[in-house]
């Protein structure tokens, strides 16, 4: 997608990040991830479509876990749109991508505009 088209910041970061769906899990890298998604390395077991859990450790008490879909998955790598996320993930995750942009204040003036077409 056109990076000017994106309705929310990406910021390129390597997390550990852990994808689970019904008793399979899969771990890989980030490689960039924004308050809507994620992009990381290529995950085995998992397609376009699929309903799946994210989880980027960042301590052994926070942990951002989302409910997300499969968007894209094939040997470059897999993408999933994020659609459910408590309140402590939400924080934790719109802390870390303010931490890893240029410009944290953009972040928090994504938030008054939506994410999607209406």
């Amino acid at each position: 997608m056109d990076q000017n088209k994106r309705r929310r910041t990406r910021i390129n970061a390597g997390f550990r990040v852990v994808l689970h769906k019904e008793d399979f899990d899969a771990f890989v890298e980030s490689q960039n991830l924004s308050l809507k998604g994620i992009l990381c390395g290529p995950a085995r077991g998992f397609f376009v479509g699929d309903e799946c859990e994210v989880s980027i450790p960042l301590s052994d008490d926070a942990i951002i876990r989302v409910s997300a879909k499969v968007v894209r998955s094939d040997e470059s790598g897999l993408a999933a749109d994020f659609h459910h996320m408590d309140e402590a993930s939400f924080t934790h995750l719109r802390r870390l991508v303010q931490f890893n942009s240029e410009d944290a204040d953009t972040i928090d003036s994504e938030l008054t505009s939506p994410a999607f077409d209406v």
